[in-house]
C-alpha cells in the first residue's frame, strides 16, 4: 500500500495541528518522582555481616550436635565427616576475618602515625 507524500491531504481529511507541550525545567524538577513498586527489593547484607551470620549459624548447629551427642545419639561416619567439613569452613572464615581486622587496625595505626 503506497503512502501519500508528506503534506498531501489524506482520505480522512486534514490532520489536527500538534502543539508541543513546553514545560519549564523547574517544573520537571518540582514534579513528583514516580513511586517505586509496592514491594521494594530488600537491601543485601554486607559480605562481612553475611560471614558473621554464617559463623553464628554454624556455632548453633555445632552446639545442637554436641547436645545430641551428650544425650546419647550416635552419628554415622557421613554425618561426622560433614560436621568436620563444616567446622573447617567456619575455622577458615574466622581466621580470615581475624586477619582482615588485624590488617585494618594496623592500617589505621599507620595512618594516625603519619605526619602531615
Amino acid at each position: 500500500m503506497p503512502l501519500p507524500p508528506v503534506g498531501a491531504a489524506g482520505a480522512a481529511g486534514p490532520a489536527a495541528p500538534v502543539t508541543p507541550h513546553k514545560a519549564s525545567f523547574s517544573a520537571h524538577l518540582a514534579a513528583p518522582s514516580p513511586t517505586p513498586s509496592a514491594s521494594p527489593t530488600p537491601a543485601r547484607p554486607s559480605p562481612a555481616l553475611a560471614a558473621l551470620e554464617g559463623v553464628e549459624r554454624a556455632q548453633r548447629r555445632l552446639d545442637g550436635v554436641l547436645a545430641a551427642a551428650r544425650q546419647g545419639r550416635t552419628f554415622t561416619a557421613q554425618e561426622l565427616l560433614g560436621l568436620q567439613a563444616e567446622a573447617y569452613r567456619v575455622v577458615q572464615t574466622v581466621d580470615l576475618a581475624s586477619k582482615l581486622v588485624e590488617q585494618g587496625a594496623q592500617s589505621v595505626k599507620q595512618a594516625l602515625n603519619t605526619q602531615v
